[in-house]
């Protein structure tokens, strides 16, 4: 039933509402009804338990505060969907919470809770990243997309995913995903004209990550004013990343420990792998990327930054090439209680990161012992894999760092060399044009380790840089 102003409340359209009947049929036909002439799906104060729910064009499903869109516990209700896009993540049909695929003019707003209920047994048992746990939200090259105001809890999968899609905002909105692995609170991937604003995200895994998975670049990106969490990285560029990222501005925002007490993170890093993680391993070219006036705690990376060739396939995916890293700015930066591995800026052989600014930076660190980091037995690169072996290596007898391993194909994260780095501070492999103006680097107390270790390095520069080790204090000018 529709009223005179183009709303249709789905309450009148035959959704119960009580968390119990499957509200799915009723939704859907509220979403369809509206598509024709472009309107509002209304869900008033309720729980509303469905399977998949397809988006449409002109639509705006809007959420009434004490609405929730609860997913069910019946994995057959939510398809395996096919969009036949390449890319490096969709080698296999997806499913989703709620889907759109080549729709335009499309909103979710309102100050209800979207809870796709991925904390249910029936969505545990794959911890990778399987096709048959759902997306929250998975919209394809869909166009002209707002997403304001509401909550997402408990995803089976990534929360959101938004995939070759142009003209996206989302603002207000708030996330707290730890109901399972692989609970990424937002993924960018391969969009363009995009505005993230006023949002706080609490994951197990990546909060806020831009990832090119397909043969579009990640482009024209603002993101401002947001308050993130991780037990993995804050912010994320990569790990896919074959189509690249460009013009990229990340500003104003906050990264703290998560609230969350349990940890579903393998690496059971729980103040945070990584505060700035970038990692440009497929081929693409990364460019002119800004980060500034961001505050960041806790963290056992504080910036990571690697150029490799992993260079990722599947059908309908170009050759990689060497991949490029070039014009990235950070500025502006605090980091404080930082954990013991050293923050790292590398290439590798005959592929150089070019044109890198550090300026106006500090990095506090509190935790500076290898002990501190956590024992696992996972990763295909070694580490760990006995269970009982921590990163250790020869940091001391090391100072030049010529024993840390290349590993160009490992998984890019802060802990890819199987070894606690010899700096504490920055660790520079095979770069071009580096800039270090205005850095303090502080250690809780002694450490024996050098600030920085450069290694095939040229046109470094450094400008007011100050070392406090313990009681020791040295300035670099």
């Amino acid at each position: 039933m529709e009223s005179k102003t183009g709303y249709v409340n789905v309450a009148e359209n035959g959704a119960a509402g009580d968390g119990t009947a499957n509200d799915t049929a009723a939704i859907q036909k509220a979403i369809d009804a509206c598509s024709a002439a472009g309107g509002t799906v209304l869900l008033p104060p309720g729980s509303y338990s469905a399977g998949t729910l397809f988006m449409k064009s002109n639509v705006t499903l809007h959420l009434s505060r004490g609405a929730t869109l609860l997913g069910r516990s019946d994995p057959s209700l939510f398809p395996h969907i096919a969009h036949n896009i390449p890319s490096t993540m969709d080698k296999a049909p997806w499913r989703a919470f709620i889907y759109a695929f080549e729709q335009e003019n499309i909103s979710i707003t309102g100050e209800g809770t979207i809870s796709p209920n991925g904390g249910h047994v029936v969505f545990q048992n794959n911890i990778g990243d399987s096709p048959d746990r759902p997306f929250g939200v998975h919209f394809v090259r869909c166009k002209n997309i707002r997403v304001e105001d509401i909550s997402l809890v408990d995803s089976a999968f990534w929360v959101q995913r938004y995939f070759e899609c142009e003209d996206l905002r989302i603002r207000g909105i708030s996330v707290f995903a730890h109901a399972n692995y692989n609970n990424d609170g937002l993924d960018i991937d391969g969009c363009k004209r995009v505005i993230v604003s006023d949002c706080r995200i609490d994951s197990s895994d990546d909060a806020l990550c831009f990832k090119s998975h397909g043969n579009r670049p990640c482009e024209e990106v603002v993101v401002t004013n947001c308050i993130l969490s991780s037990h993995a990285s804050a912010i994320k560029l990569g790990t896919g990343s074959v189509g690249g990222f460009r013009k990229i501005n990340v500003s104003n925002c906050i990264i703290k420990p998560s609230i969350a007490e349990k940890v579903h993170h393998p690496l059971k890093a729980k103040n945070g792998l990584t505060g700035i993680d970038i990692g440009c391993v497929d081929g693409g070219s990364l460019e002119d990327i800004c980060f500034s006036n961001i505050l960041i705690e806790g963290v056992e990376t504080p910036i990571f930054m690697k150029l490799g060739n992993r260079h990722a396939k599947a059908k309908g995916i170009r050759e990689p090439s060497t991949g490029a890293l070039k014009r990235v700015t950070i500025s502006d930066v605090s980091i404080t209680d930082a954990g013991p591995v050293s923050a790292s800026i590398t290439g590798y052989p005959g592929c150089l990161i070019e044109d890198i600014v550090i300026r106006n930076v500090s990095i506090r660190m509190a935790r500076h012992s290898p002990a501190d980091i956590p024992q696992t037995g996972l990763l295909s690169s070694g580490l760990n894999q006995t269970g009982d072996k921590l990163m250790d290596g020869n940091y001391l007898n090391d100072p030049e760092g010529k024993t840390v391993p290349e590993n160009p194909s490992g998984y890019p994260f802060g802990r890819i060399y199987d070894t606690i780095l010899p700096s504490f501070g920055f660790f520079v492999r095979h770069v071009d044009n580096i800039t270090f103006d205005g850095v303090m680097l502080e250690t809780a107390a002694e450490d024996k380790r050098v600030p920085f270790v450069l290694s095939d390095v040229s046109n470094a520069g450094f400008n007011k840089v100050l070392v406090k080790k313990g009681q020791e204090t040295a300035e670099w000018k």
